[in-house]
């Protein structure tokens, strides 16, 4: 399925609550967005409002919303008891906004549910997932929230994320839609995920040559696309792994110059090549140096001009230590990682603590092992 196709027919098994009535086929005129979801999904959750507030809004030109989940009616029915959250319903709001607003706040107004959330468009659930298998699985889309826009003639128009749908239904709704160009568009969208996703299992397969071929095929199809920083990132890793050292300095070079004094920025790909010089890929002395200089360097300009930024340099400080750990410099690690513990916010710490761990632990198992040969010694 791609824009332009015929939108399958709605096979669904339940639909919850009493309005709106049910639907099968399309009517013409009549716009329709079909959106799958699940009671699990945080996403989907916070996209209710405003699918609720779009079927208000454009009841009278003809929109009909439709919510399909492939969960159990009784797993949907139940949900739709629960009372939803003041985070969902504005998830934009502060607690301190109420201090500030020239209104009252509103100590009387009842909590909703989801039910009652809902009840403006049309929430379905259809357990067998022929519904599902029509437009998901066809469409080659594996996440939700997404939303199919049809058309007034039973077409798809569109196809993505609920909360970035507006400006496409408004056109579609006032004959101003083009298909065509909306075609082109999500097939090259379609196939740049497909592509990536390639890569990415090629690479977590070890497939380091294949990725490159993969790389080099697909550069056009890449280029100024969402996907080019982290197609750069992975052909980074790409090149270390393969041990190509004269390329890696070529683009650590490019990367230093681009940003000299952004620790940050540097050690997002400093743990590359810390991980392939760990891993026996990279074993070019100059690619760590450089590196280590370059952090280095980045990490006292902003102890030196900018000390209050301190606190956000813990992932720069937590590349460092693996970057002087995979230099053989275990006590200039352990110093980087337990400073990267002193600044990092409390929620980070439980995911540094094992590296120190791990390299306090192997200074104490050859301590012990010198006073063990000490003592044969003897």
């Amino acid at each position: 399925m791609t824009i332009g196709s015929v939108a399958p027919s709605l096979d669904i098994e339940h639909w919850v609550g009493e309005e709106p009535s049910p639907m099968t086929d399309f009517e013409p005129g009549q716009v329709t967005v079909v959106e799958f979801w699940a009671t699990w999904c945080g996403p989907c959750l916070y996209s209710m409002p405003h699918l609720a507030e779009l079927q208000t809004r454009y009841r009278d030109e003809g929109l009909r919303v439709v919510s399909v989940s492939r969960e159990d009616l009784e797993t949907v029915t139940n949900f739709l008891d629960k009372e939803v959250p003041e985070t969902i319903l504005h998830p934009g709001k502060k607690e301190a906004e109420t201090d500030e607003s020239e209104e009252e706040p509103d100590e009387d107004q009842e909590p909703i549910t989801y039910g009652e959330l809902t009840s403006a468009y049309s929430l379905t659930t259809d357990p067998d997932a022929s519904v599902h298998t029509d437009y998901m699985k066809a469409a080659n889309q594996n996440g939700i929230p997404t939303a199919f826009i049809v058309g007034k003639d039973g077409h798809v128009e569109w196809i993505g994320h609920p909360m970035s749908m507006d400006s496409a239904l408004e056109a579609v709704l006032n004959n101003q839609w083009d298909r065509e160009a909306a075609k082109e568009e999500f097939e090259k969208e379609t196939q740049m995920k497909l592509a990536y996703r390639e890569l990415v299992l090629a690479q977590r397969a070890g497939k380091h040559e294949l990725v490159a071929e993969m790389l080099e095929e697909n550069t056009e199809l890449f280029a100024a696309s969402k996907y080019e920083n982290a197609i750069e990132s992975l052909a980074f890793a790409n090149t270390l792994a393969l041990g190509q050292a004269e390329k890696a300095l070529a683009t650590i070079e490019e990367k230093v110059a681009a940003t000299p004094n952004d620790a940050v920025a540097i050690s997002s790909w400093a743990r590359s090549v810390a991980q392939a010089v760990r891993a026996g890929q990279m074993e070019n002395e100059k690619v760590l140096q450089t590196t280590i200089d370059a952090l280095e360097s980045a990490l006292a300009y902003q102890e030196e001009n900018s000390p209050e930024s301190l606190p956000n340099q813990w992932m720069a400080m937590n590349a460092m230590a693996y970057l002087q750990a995979a230099a053989d410099d275990k006590e200039a690690a352990i110093e980087w990682q337990t400073r990267a513990l002193e600044v990092a916010p409390e929620v980070r710490r439980r995911f540094l603590q094992p590296f120190l761990d791990e390299l306090t632990s192997s200074d104490k198992k050859e301590e012990s092992e010198e006073t063990e040969t000490a003592a044969e010694t003897e």
